[in-house]
């Protein structure tokens, strides 16, 4: 009301008379603010008392000074639409490296926790590297053993043997050869009837 008659005021008494009227109602609203929500050891230092219009927040800037001056000794900030959230998360911010700052031992301790899981992961990686190269490393003389093998085989495959004599051939070899001489008292056995003949040869005188 008292921003709406400082617009409507015509002459300079009425515009006066409206300004003081402003000037007392801010004055009590950052008072009450002060002294209802800052309460020592349960709240922050700090209040906003939220002006829900950018061309009032304005207008206690540009001319009432003052009471901006002593909004902050009340440690009573002032702020528009446009500033709230701004103002919110520089609080946070802050809120929040306060916080850290109590707990830097506890992050300290998680941080060299930290370090050392990560030394020990680089341990067991370099131990794995390791193995993995003796395994390389047994696999290629694996390798030169079986190039070994198959030259080797290869080579064996590639022999050429001398022709062996058939079964025919050794008997036709056997009816060549000539006669052995029978010697006197030598029997022969003679087939042809199915009984068994005996004959001797007498040898020559």
């Amino acid at each position: 009301e008292a921003w709406n008659a400082i617009r409507a005021a015509d002459g300079a008494d009425l515009q006066k008379a409206a300004s003081q009227a402003f000037r007392r109602d801010i004055e009590i609203h950052v008072r009450d603010i002060s002294e209802k929500y800052l309460i020592q050891g349960e709240t922050q230092d700090t209040a906003f008392m939220f002006v829900p219009s950018e061309s009032v927040f304005a207008e206690i800037h540009e001319n009432f000074e003052a009471i901006v001056h002593k909004a902050h000794r009340a440690r009573v900030v002032i702020v528009s639409p446009s500033l709230l959230m701004l103002s919110i998360q520089v609080i946070q911010a802050i809120l929040k490296d306060a916080r850290m700052r109590e707990q830097a031992h506890l992050i300290q301790g998680e941080v060299i926790r930290l370090m050392e899981d990560v030394a020990r992961v680089d341990e067991r990686v370099r131990k794995l590297q390791v193995h993995f190269g003796q395994s390389a490393k047994d696999i290629d003389d694996i390798l030169v053993s079986t190039s070994k093998v198959t030259k080797r085989g290869q080579k064996i495959e590639a022999l050429e043997f001398g022709a062996q004599p058939d079964g025919d051939a050794a008997v036709d070899a056997a009816s060549r050869a000539p006669a052995a001489k029978v010697d006197t008292g030598a029997r022969v056995a003679d087939s042809k009837t199915g009984q068994l003949r005996l004959r001797v040869v007498e040898g020559d005188d």
